[in-house]
C-alpha cells in the first residue's frame, strides 16, 4: 500500500476522474476502434483522425491494474487488463512506418506526440512487464518510435517540456530494449535543454520562462534523474527549482500571464520525486499538497481532454513518490518571507512584503499580479491594455520581449512597450478544407510538414510588428499598496476606436492556458472604462490606479 501522503491527496483527486476517462475509451471488442481513447473520433465521430496522445490513457490503466491502492476497484480486474491490452494495440496501429505519431492533424509526424506517448506507453509496459507477456509485442513499436526520435528534433521553437519528454521516452525505451543508442540520444535532448537554460535557472518555453510548463518539464527530468542519478541533471534541476519557487503564490496558485505561455497548471510528481534530494522541491511539494486538496490551482479538476491524461498520470505517479507529511521542511518559500528578487533575463520582478506578494512582468508590458498575504487572496490582476483600431484589428501592450525597456529608481519600476497586433483568427470551413488538403497531399513530405509546423507557430505565437501606440507604465511598489501610473501615447498614423484595460486576458494562442481558478472571483468588479476618445483627442492619456492592502479600490484619472 502507498503512504498516506497528506493524506492520499493525489489519489483522492485522481480516483474521481477515473470513470470519466474510462468513458473515453472504446471498450467494445467487436469495434474496429477497440482500445481507442479519442472519444471525439470513435464515439461522436466529430473528427477525421484519432489523436495519438489520448492513448496516454494506457498508462492510467496500467497504473490502476498494477497498484494496490485503497478504494481501487481496478486493481487486477480482468476487464481492466483487457482494456489495457486493447489500448496498447490501438496505439501500435497509429504509428507511421517511420516510427512517428500525429497529434494535431494527419501526417504531422509530431515530436511531441511521439515523445509523450512513447514515454507513457513505456511506463505502462514497464509496470506490466512481469504480469503480461503480451508487453513484448509493444517493445518493437517503442523501438521504432525511439529510432524516429534518434533521427529527428524539434526546430520550430524551444519547448523544454517537449525535449524533456523526448529524453525520458528514450531512456524508458533503453530500459526496455537495452540498446545503447536510445540512451545516447536521450542525453542529446537533455543537452539541448541545458543549452537554453537561463543562468537564472529557468527552462525556456517559446523564448521565455513559463512557471506552469516548467512544472511539467520538471517531471520528465525528475523521472530521468530518479533512474540515472546524474549529478549534472540534479544540478540543473536545483537551479530550475530555485527560480521556480518564487512563482508559487501565497494562495497555492502559480504562474499566469506574466509567463511566456500564460500557463497556471501545476504538475506535482516531479517535486515529489525530487523532494528527498532537493530542499526547494520539498518546500514546493509540501506547501502545494493542501492546496491540491482544496482544488485551488489549475489542477486535474480543471483539465480539458487534451491535458487530462498528462495531469492524471502525473497525479497517479505523484502518489507513488510522495513521502509522509511529517517530512515537510521547515524553511519557507519566498511568498512567506520578505524580500525582492529580480530575474532580468526572464524579465520578472518579485517583491514580498509583510502584506503583499507582487509579481511584475518587465518582459510582457508590465503585467502585474498582487496577492494579499493577510487575506490569502488575489488582490490585483492587471494584464495590460487592448485596443481596437479602425481597421478592425486588435492590438495589445501584452507581448513577450526578451530584452524589454525598463528601469528601476527607488520604489518605482518604469516599463516601456509598444502595442502589437493579436492573431485572433479562428478556423473556418474553407480554411480547414485547404489545410486538410495540404496535410493529406504535400504535407506528407517531411520537409513540408516541418515547414507547415513552423508557419503555424509563426502565425499563432510569434509577435507581429508593433503599431505606433506606446505604453509607459510606472509600478510604484510599497509595503501595503501598489500604484500603477500608465501613459499611453499615439506616435504615428493610427486611429484607435476602443482602448480598455483587462484583468485577465492572453495575447497568443495557447490551449494550455486560461483554465478557471477560484481566485478569479477574488477581484472586485470595476466599471468598464474606454479611453479611446480621450486618446484620440489629445494623443495621450494618463491613467492612475492604486490598490491599498486593506480595501482594494481603483482610481482612474484621465
Amino acid at each position: 500500500m502507498i503512504s498516506d501522503a497528506v493524506d492520499g491527496v493525489y489519489w483522492h483527486a485522481a480516483r474521481y476522474e477515473i470513470a470519466r476517462v474510462l468513458s473515453w475509451q472504446d471498450r467494445e471488442p467487436c469495434s474496429q476502434t477497440y482500445g481507442c481513447f479519442d472519444r471525439n473520433y470513435w464515439g461522436w465521430k466529430f473528427t477525421d483522425f484519432p489523436g495519438a496522445r489520448f492513448q496516454e490513457g494506457v498508462c492510467t490503466l496500467a497504473y490502476l491494474w498494477t497498484t494496490p491502492l485503497a478504494d481501487n476497484p481496478y486493481y487486477q480486474a480482468p476487464h481492466v487488463c483487457h482494456w489495457l491490452q486493447a489500448g496498447l494495440r490501438f496505439w501500435q496501429r497509429l504509428q507511421y512506418r517511420n516510427g512517428s505519431f500525429d497529434e494535431a492533424y494527419p501526417f504531422e509526424h509530431s515530436l511531441a506526440a511521439t515523445a509523450f506517448t512513447s514515454f507513457y506507453i513505456g511506463v505502462a509496459v514497464w509496470r506490466i512487464r512481469e504480469s503480461l507477456p503480451e508487453h513484448r509485442a509493444v517493445v518493437p513499436t517503442l523501438a521504432r518510435a525511439g529510432d524516429w526520435l534518434c533521427r529527428n528534433d524539434e526546430r520550430h521553437g524551444v519547448l523544454s517540456n517537449h525535449l524533456a519528454a523526448a529524453a525520458a521516452a528514450l531512456y524508458g525505451i533503453f530500459r526496455l530494449t537495452g540498446e545503447a543508442r536510445f540512451e545516447r540520444r536521450c542525453w542529446h535532448f537533455v543537452q539541448r535543454i541545458y543549452d537554453h537554460q537561463s543562468a537564472e535557472g529557468w527552462y525556456e518555453e517559446y523564448g521565455g520562462a513559463d512557471p506552469g510548463y516548467q512544472t511539467h518539464g520538471t517531471f520528465y527530468l525528475a523521472w530521468l534523474w530518479h533512474h540515472t542519478r546524474d549529478a549534472t541533471l540534479q544540478s540543473s534541476l536545483e537551479r530550475s527549482i530555485m527560480f521556480l519557487k518564487h512563482f508559487i503564490h501565497p494562495n497555492g496558485t502559480l504562474g499566469g500571464e506574466y509567463g511566456s505561455r500564460n500557463t497556471e497548471f501545476y504538475f506535482p510528481a516531479g517535486f515529489e520525486i525530487l523532494a528527498a534530494a532537493i530542499p526547494d522541491a520539498a518546500r514546493i511539494a509540501y506547501f502545494m499538497r493542501p492546496w491540491v486538496a482544496a482544488r485551488t490551482m489549475a489542477g486535474l479538476w480543471t483539465m480539458d481532454l487534451y491535458n487530462m491524461f498528462p495531469m492524471l498520470n502525473n497525479y497517479l505517479l505523484a502518489t507513488d513518490y510522495a513521502a509522509p507529511s511529517s517530512a515537510a521542511p521547515e524553511v519557507a518559500l519566498p511568498c512567506h518571507t520578505s524580500g525582492e528578487w529580480c530575474f532580468a533575463d526572464a524579465g520578472l520582478l518579485v517583491q514580498s512584503t509583510s502584506t503583499l506578494y507582487t509579481l511584475v512582468s518587465l518582459a510582457k508590458g508590465g503585467v502585474v499580479k498582487v496577492y494579499d498575504k493577510r487575506r490569502g487572496t488575489l488582490a490585483v490582476s492587471d494584464c495590460g491594455y487592448w485596443a481596437r483600431l479602425d481597421t478592425g484589428s486588435i492590438v495589445s501592450s501584452q507581448m513577450l520581449r526578451r530584452q524589454p525597456h525598463w528601469q528601476r529608481v527607488d520604489d518605482t519600476v518604469t516599463i516601456e512597450t509598444n502595442f502589437v497586433p493579436l492573431n485572433q483568427r479562428l478556423p473556418t470551413s474553407w480554411l480547414f478544407l485547404i489545410f486538410r488538403l495540404f496535410s493529406l497531399t504535400c504535407g506528407r513530405m517531411p520537409q513540408l510538414a516541418a515547414w507547415l509546423k513552423d508557419r503555424l507557430v509563426h502565425i499563432l505565437i510569434r509577435p507581429r510588428p508593433a503599431v505606433p501606440l506606446c505604453l509607459r507604465r510606472q509600478v510604484h511598489l510599497h509595503t501595503d499598496s501598489v500604484t500603477l501610473t500608465d501613459e499611453i501615447t499615439i506616435t504615428g498614423a493610427v486611429h484607435v476606436t476602443a482602448l480598455k484595460h483587462g484583468h485577465k486576458f492572453a495575447t497568443i494562442h495557447m490551449g494550455s492556458s486560461r483554465y478557471f481558478q477560484i481566485q478569479e472571483l477574488d477581484l472586485e468588479p470595476e466599471p468598464e472604462m474606454d479611453w479611446a476618445r480621450e486618446l484620440t483627442a489629445r494623443g495621450v492619456v494618463r491613467i492612475v490606479r492604486s490598490w491599498p492592502c486593506q480595501a482594494p479600490t481603483q482610481d482612474g484619472n484621465l
